[in-house]
């Protein structure tokens, strides 16, 4: 028998009593997974505990060399986020963390695959597995602020893919760049430029501080832990639709990929 543990990160019913679900698995891989009898109900009124956002550990029998869907034995529930479902910014939030996420793990189709002590993508897992965890502790706290932690995952995200800007010198004139200078985030030239490289329609559509106190911001965010990082500025949803539009950018992508997203954003 095998055993992997995974954070549900989808779900789809199937039939009248089961769902196929796609689990991120610790090392940062993704599998399909049928569970039947997975939406509960029946004569006996279960309840369903496959929840989106909680980890799980699933047990197999006989695995194929080659699957589209592993089949679930067993799951029992390891850990479960206790407040977000309370909170509809926060359920919302914790669904697009979902999706970023699988959209960039492996999708694993090969027994060989299900190795965990290859480790290449597990920072996907510590990325999702810190953002559930910190949003539910949070969203109880009277400071909840959920662009801010829509923030905080986006910064980190960024530094997972490895596509986190280009901040000590201009994306466009390798000038370093100061705490002091006037900046803009360039979505195509994957960085901060100096204001002054900035068309005049661009300089008059922005801030001249945003930048610099968003540079700042997410060198802060970036260099933290991310269940400590405090609330220092006041996120807009001008920053937060930049830094998704950066992320689709970069990775080739789409907002409307996101269907959470418009619930956020």
């Amino acid at each position: 028998m095998v055993e992997l543990e995974g954070i549900l990160v989808n779900k789809i019913p199937y039939q009248d009593k089961h769902l196929i679900g796609n689990l991120l698995l610790r090392n940062g891989n993704k599998i399909s997974v049928m569970f039947y009898g997975g939406q509960g109900g029946g004569k006996r009124k279960v309840s369903s505990v496959l929840q989106v956002g909680y980890l799980f550990k699933v047990s197999f029998g006989r695995i194929k060399d080659s699957f589209e869907i592993m089949t679930s034995k067993e799951h029992v529930e390891k850990w479960y986020h206790k407040n977000i479902s309370h909170n509809p910014m926060a359920f919302y939030l914790l669904c697009f963390y979902c999706e970023l996420t699988q959209s960039f793990a492996p999708q694993i189709t090969q027994k060989d695959d299900l190795d965990l002590q290859e480790r290449t993508h597990e920072g996907t897992f510590r990325l999702l597995s810190n953002a559930i965890f910190r949003l539910d502790a949070e969203v109880i706290k009277p400071t909840y602020d959920p662009n801010f932690e829509l923030f905080i995952f986006l910064v980190k995200a960024m530094v997972e893919l490895g596509i986190f800007p280009r901040t000590e010198t201009c994306a466009i004139s390798g000038v370093e760049i100061s705490d002091d200078d006037y900046v803009s985030l360039s979505i195509e030239q994957g960085g901060f430029v100096h204001y002054d490289h900035l068309s005049p329609e661009e300089q008059r559509l922005i801030s001249t501080d945003e930048g610099r106190e968003l540079r700042s911001e997410m060198l802060r965010v970036a260099s933290s832990k991310y269940l400590d990082c405090p609330k220092k500025l006041n996120i807009s949803k001008s920053i937060l639709n930049k830094l998704v539009n950066y992320i689709c950018y970069h990775q080739h992508t789409t907002r409307e990929h996101y269907k959470s997203l418009s619930l956020l954003l």
